[in-house]
């Protein structure tokens, strides 16, 4: 790590960043060979992650990482929080976009992310895809 910022305070400048809106600033606390694992996208590598974090943000400008808990072991963060958001702008997807529900969304959230050399080089995160689908209006529970 550098400047003294431990793994716990990187991790949370990434959310603090994303929260904020500042996208550029949230992931330039990820390495460019960052590998990445998300339940709705699987397993990437590279420098995606300002797309899929622009893709969510635009479709749910509100959009907040609440943390609850923050567990560090090494360079190792663990956080716990919830997802709140509004679907008010088309949701783009691989399938195509996703009309707006104006439904809100609070999701219980995981995420486990390893730093090395002052960037965070990989970021699994853990959520429930039904409960998302659910409560924007586009499952039935």
């Amino acid at each position: 790590m550098t400047g003294g910022d431990t793994a716990k305070d990187i991790v949370g400048g990434f959310y603090e960043d994303f929260n904020a809106g500042d996208i550029g600033a949230a992931v330039s606390a990820f390495s460019e060979e960052l590998e990445t694992t998300d339940p709705g996208m699987g397993r990437s590598t590279g420098s995606h992650h300002r797309e899929y974090l622009d893709t969510f943000k635009r479709a749910m400008p509100d959009s907040k990482a609440i943390v609850g808990q923050t567990y560090e072991v090494g360079d190792v963060v663990i956080v716990e929080g919830r997802f709140i958001e509004t679907h008010s702008v088309p949701l783009a997807t691989p399938d195509g976009d996703v009309k707006p529900t104006g439904a809100s969304v609070d999701l219980r959230f995981a995420d486990v992310s390893c730093v090395r050399d002052g960037k965070i080089t990989s970021y699994h995160t853990y959520y429930d895809q039904l409960g998302l689908m659910t409560q924007l209006g586009l499952m039935s529970g």
